[in-house]
């Protein structure tokens, strides 16, 4: 295999995970926007059976992501080496570990960034005027 197809091979990777993921953000978004009807549904009765239990909810995530397993891998988890010899659920359970440590350590860092440059930003508009006022004066007396 030449490099040509080997980026073709990657583009067509890239293209089919961008269509998943899109699909998957905009179920979540759905799935969002039932919780929100129903949240409001409950501030309106004050009952709490129109609110579902956070074990409820934990459930339907679960099942939706073996419904996406299911329609990725064209079958249900294998349990067996019978069921899929091509599978490995422990080497697999330790891929997706890493990259969740890979995300998450991502996130934080991206986390850390926002908070170190939020902590040099004027929060008050007193603070914010007083810093204009200290760059206007800096640029006139570099320019001077």
């Amino acid at each position: 295999m030449n490099n040509k197809q080997i980026l073709k091979n990657k583009v067509g990777f890239l293209e089919q995970s961008l269509l998943e993921a899109d699909w998957t953000i905009k179920q979540m978004a759905l799935r969002i926007d039932a919780m929100q009807e129903q949240i409001d549904k409950y501030k309106k009765s004050g009952d709490k059976k129109d609110l579902e239990q956070n074990n409820d909810l934990i459930i339907d995530l679960i099942k939706k992501r073996l419904d996406i397993g299911a329609e990725q891998y064209h079958q249900n988890v294998p349990i067996m080496p019978r069921d899929d010899i091509t599978r490995d659920n422990f080497y697999e359970a330790v891929e997706e570990a890493l990259d969740l440590s890979v995300y998450l350590s991502a996130y934080m860092l991206r986390l850390m960034e926002e908070k170190e440059r939020r902590e040099f930003e004027p929060t008050t508009a007193d603070e914010h005027n007083h810093k204009e006022k200290d760059e206007n004066r800096e640029e006139e007396e570099s320019s001077a």
